[in-house]
């Protein structure tokens, strides 16, 4: 929903509670300018889509994100993805798309459509009907998300035309005996990777992006750590029964 100080005028944005609007997402989306500090936490892969969009595994399960604690905080010392703190903003591009709007989930639990103060929540606009510090800080980090995003589908665009990606695929056994696979998702395939003609490989250099292939590349190993946090939440549970 676009904000919109006719409509919105009193509206305001309520103290973040925790993160569990997201305690179900197995994958959640990243940005190139993301991969070098979240590869530390998570497995990068790709989405099957026509821009192969990166993102992040959370979980081996369905709807079991294993980085979101039983009181909705995120699992202290990783990484929160900025798709996951720029919740519930998002940039909307205006029709001439020379610029960004700020949008809102109404859906949202922190959005107060009206009557802001009486929620104690953070208006989203001054009387003038200007934004107020905390519209404005969410523009500012919408417009980045927005401009690392357009970096981002370039190089996702650039993986498929180069036909470099393949299906990635994982079997894995848990300490229960129990088998499980995690497929769906899309990794870099490192011999049509190291066969780049030499021109494809100068540009991407330029551009940063065989950068972001080591670093997706490194990431993979991180799986064994969603398996070891997999092995920590079970005995957990066991714990509080």
């Amino acid at each position: 929903m676009l904000l919109r100080f006719k409509d919105h005028r009193d509206a305001g944005l309520a103290p973040l509670a925790g993160f569990g609007f997201a305690r179900e997402a197995v994958a959640i989306p990243l940005c190139v300018g993301e991969f070098a500090i979240a590869l530390r936490h998570y497995p990068i892969v790709f989405a099957i889509d026509d821009n192969a969009s990166p993102i992040a595994l959370v979980a081996i399960k369905r709807d079991h994100n294993l980085f979101i604690e039983r009181d909705g905080s995120w699992r202290a010392g990783s990484y929160i993805p900025a798709y996951v703190r720029r919740y519930p903003f998002i940039g909307t591009e205006t029709p001439d798309k020379a610029g960004q709007l700020l949008s809102i989930d109404r859906a949202s639990g922190r959005f107060v459509g009206s009557s802001a103060d009486q929620h104690n929540a953070e208006r989203l606009f001054d009387e003038a009907g200007g934004p107020t510090a905390t519209a404005q800080s969410a523009m500012t980090f919408c417009q980045a998300y927005y401009d690392d995003s357009t970096n981002t589908v370039a190089f996702g665009q650039a993986l498929v035309a180069a036909k470099a990606l393949t299906p990635y695929h994982v079997d894995f056994r848990l300490p229960d005996g129990s088998r499980h696979q995690v497929n769906g998702f899309l990794a870099v395939d490192e011999k049509a990777f190291r066969a780049l003609p030499a021109e494809t490989v100068t540009d991407w250099n330029a551009r940063g992006w065989l950068d972001l292939v080591t670093l997706h590349l490194a990431s993979l190993q991180s799986f064994k750590g969603l398996l070891d946090l997999n092995a920590q939440r079970a005995n957990e549970r066991k714990a509080l029964a």
